[in-house]
Formats: structure tokens, sequence, C-alpha cells
């Protein structure tokens, strides 16, 4: 499946019930590796899910290629998502001018 000029491949789908999200282990091929706030939009769009309950948790480029391995966790509930995910991840997710007023306070 492509999204914006962006390849999207599941490798890994997996609902954790315990904690009531779903666990993706994705492979993104594009020219260049996506920002987290770009890729965070492009995946909502793609799963047909609100931005909010998407996490971004980690993004891995190899050295010379175009493809990403990237772990996403998605949420029924965006309050119950940032109950669960860590402040660290929560900040990586936001806009740089967001992360930057958070961090400055």
């Amino acid at each position: 499946m492509s999204s914006e000029g962006v390849q999207i491949s599941i490798i890994d789908d997996k609902y954790n019930s315990v904690i009531k999200r779903r666990e993706l282990k994705l492979e993104i091929v594009s020219k260049s590796t996506p920002s987290r706030d770009s890729l965070r939009k492009i995946l909502a769009d793609f799963f047909k899910v609100p931005i909010e309950c998407l996490f971004v948790i980690s993004c891995i480029t190899s050295f010379g290629t175009n493809t990403s391995i990237c772990r996403v966790h998605i949420y029924n509930d965006a309050e119950y998502g940032k109950k669960i995910e860590p402040k660290h991840i929560q900040l990586r997710n936001l806009p740089r001018e967001e992360r930057k007023k958070l961090m400055s306070k």
C-alpha cells in the first residue's frame, strides 16, 4: 500500500488486550526518512484513526537505504494512550514547534 509516495507494508500486527492497543511493526519505503510528525500523519490517514491515538515508538533506517522499520502503537482512546505511553515518546510525537514550547517551560 502507498500513501503520498510512501510505501507501507505491515510486518507484524498484534492486539494487546491487556493494554488495549494495537501494536504494529511496519516497513516504510520512501525517498528519504520521514519525520515522526509527517510519518504520524501518513499512518493516521493510512489506518483511518485520529492522529492523537497513534504513537510512533521507533523508526530505524539502515545506512544507505530508503527503507525504515517502524514500531507504532494505536489506541482506541487518545487519553488512555497518553496515560500509558512514556512522556518522552509523547514529546517525540509532537510537532517540532510544540515540543520546543514545552521544553522551554
